[in-house]
């Protein structure tokens, strides 16, 4: 069950720092296969996105204000005599109505003419009456239910605008003379109170509960572009409960928001309305770093994001589908070299012989370098660089002993600086068709193709 307590430690713990090479270790335990395929930018700082997954239920109340004005006697003039005097001995300023009966007998007694004494009553109406109530929540009580605000509520009336005061057309009496066209003097019943001696006021307001659910996942420091909401929706976690943060009715004025939340409650409102009298809110931060990183094969500088490190990390990768192809589609990529370090051992269009020792040696030094080369492959390279018209005896055998190599080791800074920039793009691409042959891109293969990359 959730508690302010346990969503605050849970914002706490997603509070954390990351830094750079913990988001690389990260990478790699999520996704080898991902990680062989990058070079993270080391140079480009890694940079934190805060979202918030907010899940609230609130209530607010208006007021629905009404006014009836009629010809009254009896109990129904007792009624409204109490409540009037109830404005000048009591300090409440509404009385309850425990139910509508008043209202309805109000509604069936009749109504006054506009041109006699209502027209007065209507223009001593407070403005709030007639545009809507502004109540203070500790003058009324609300009906609960289940610890939420009841939807149905009994009306209040207003004790000072409610009113009753005599006839000013018969001043009570309930009959007025009225002398006909001969002069004749009849005694007949009041026009205006219908008889009834007495004008009656009843001003109310009946209290609307407005209840609003809402679900928003916002960041308040811009966004990540791409990065889908059901992905961070995924990360919201199991028990999505609201907490009661929240409480302004029934004479209770209390908050229980944490420093975590706080920054988010203008957003929450902006759904809701600022005027809640009951917020419960279920929240969680859930932290995004973004890096920049180089997809090995096709070159290409792209943003990655690493999800929700610290709890449930995910990471999301925007590697296109020729990438993935050049993954599938490289199997015999040895052979494939074998074949271009012949043609290009005979051909006179590779005319530079010190470019062709760099090809010759870096594609040996990346073939070696995860330590998988085969009998079989040393065999097929041993014979395509002992066929090399353009190398002497001499040079092919120094480029043979290099097949006996563990690592790449013997590389030198001038090793990747061509002659001619065609040569090294070429190059470049067998160094990739190698890597891609293997399961997995290693860590020494992904620094040789960058650093010739970068020389380029």
């Amino acid at each position: 069950m959730n508690t302010i307590e346990t969503l605050t430690a849970a914002a706490e713990k997603n509070n954390r720092e990351l830094t750079l090479g913990a988001l690389s270790e990260m990478i790699k335990s999520l996704s080898p296969e991902a990680y062989n395929s990058i070079i993270i930018d080391n140079a480009v700082a890694i940079k934190r996105y805060n979202y918030c997954y907010i899940n609230a239920f609130t209530q607010s109340v208006s007021h629905k204000s009404d006014k009836r004005t009629a010809a009254i006697d009896g109990t129904l003039k007792e009624t409204l005599q109490d409540l009037a005097t109830a404005a000048e001995t009591q300090s409440q300023p509404y009385i309850p109505l425990q139910d509508r009966t008043l209202i309805l007998l109000m509604e069936q007694a009749p109504k006054v003419s506009e041109g006699g004494f209502f027209s007065a009553a209507r223009k001593k109406m407070s403005e709030l009456v007639n545009g809507g109530r502004t109540v203070e929540h500790r003058h009324i009580t609300l009906a609960e239910s289940d610890g939420h605000i009841a939807k149905e509520q009994s009306p209040y009336a207003v004790a000072a605008e409610c009113s009753v005061s005599v006839c000013p057309e018969c001043k009570s009496q309930g009959t007025i003379e009225q002398k006909d066209k001969d002069g004749v003097v009849s005694v007949v019943e009041c026009p205006t109170c219908k008889g009834r001696g007495h004008i009656g006021t009843l001003s109310y307001f009946t209290p609307v509960v407005n209840e609003k659910r809402v679900t928003i996942v916002r960041c308040l420091e811009g966004s990540i572009e791409n990065l889908k909401t059901s992905t961070l929706e995924a990360h919201k976690g199991d028990d999505t409960t609201p907490v009661r943060m929240l409480t302004h009715y029934n004479g209770t004025d209390k908050e229980t928001f944490d420093p975590y939340i706080t920054p988010y409650l203008d957003t929450l409102r902006d759904k809701t309305g600022a005027l809640n009298a009951l917020e419960e809110i279920y929240y969680r931060i859930i932290p995004c770093f973004t890096f920049n990183y180089r997809n090995v094969l096709t070159g290409e500088i792209r943003m990655g994001v690493l999800v929700d490190p610290f709890v449930n990390p995910e990471l999301v990768l925007s590697l296109d589908s020729t990438s993935r192809k050049i993954f599938s589609g490289m199997k015999n990529s040895l052979k494939n070299v074998n074949n271009f370090l012949g043609s290009i051992g005979k051909s006179t269009a590779y005319k530079d012989k010190e470019d062709l020792k760099r090809t010759i040696r870096l594609l040996i030094a990346i073939a070696v370098a995860d330590g998988d080369v085969s009998d079989e492959e040393k065999k097929a390279l041993t014979l395509t660089i002992r066929n090399m018209d353009n190398l002497t005896t001499s040079e092919q055998e120094q480029m043979l002993q290099l097949l006996g190599q563990k690592d790449s080791s013997f590389l030198t800074d001038s090793d990747f600086v061509f002659h001619f920039k065609p040569n090294a793009e070429e190059t470049l691409t067998r160094m990739q068709d190698i890597a891609a042959a293997s399961d997995g891109i290693t860590d020494e293969e992904r620094t040789l193709i960058e650093r010739l990359r970068l020389s380029i």
